[in-house]
C-alpha cells in the first residue's frame, strides 16, 4: 500500500509540474506567439510570417467572410488579413492574457475596430517554437454588425 502511495504520489507531482516554467522564464511557444501578436499590431507582415511554420494552418469560423481552411502565410494574407481590412476600419487584436497547455497557446483577446469592441478567444497549436495552427472562436454576430457594408 505505501508503494502505491508513493507511485501516485510521484505521478501527481508531474503532472502539477508539466508545463510550467521557473519564475519569470518564458516558453518558447508563448515568447513566439506574444510575438506574432505584436508584429501583427505592428504591421510588421515579414517578422509575422517569422513566426509561422511553412504550412501554418489557419481555421476561420464558418460564418464569416474569411471563413475557411488557409494554409501558408500568403493564402492567410490573402483571404483573411485582406478582408479583415477591408470590413473594419482601425483593427486591432489586444492579448489580454494567455494559456499555455503542451502544444497549445490560449489567447484571449481584446478585438476592436471602429464600431466594434468584443472579447474572444485564439488557439495557436504549436510546432518546434512556430505557430503551425491557429483557430479562432469570435463573436461573429457582432463583428458582422461593425463590418463596413
Amino acid at each position: 500500500m505505501k508503494s502505491a502511495i508513493v507511485i501516485f504520489s510521484l505521478l501527481l507531482s508531474g503532472f502539477a509540474y508539466a508545463g510550467h516554467h521557473a519564475s519569470g522564464e518564458m516558453s518558447q511557444n508563448l515568447a513566439t506567439v506574444k510575438a506574432g501578436y505584436a508584429a501583427f499590431n505592428a504591421g510588421d507582415i515579414p517578422a509575422w510570417r517569422a513566426t509561422l511554420t511553412e504550412d501554418s494552418e489557419w481555421v476561420m469560423q464558418q460564418g464569416m467572410p474569411f471563413a475557411g481552411t488557409w494554409v501558408g502565410a500568403q493564402a492567410i494574407e490573402e483571404n483573411v488579413f485582406a478582408t479583415v481590412a477591408a470590413l473594419w476600419t482601425n483593427f486591432k487584436v489586444e492579448p489580454i492574457a494567455y494559456y499555455e497547455s503542451g502544444d497549445k497557446v490560449f489567447i484571449h483577446v481584446q478585438m476592436t475596430a471602429d464600431g466594434l469592441d468584443t472579447e474572444v478567444m485564439h488557439m495557436a497549436t504549436m510546432e518546434d517554437g512556430k505557430f503551425a495552427r491557429f483557430q479562432v472562436f469570435e463573436n461573429t454576430a457582432m463583428m458582422l454588425a461593425a463590418a463596413k457594408q
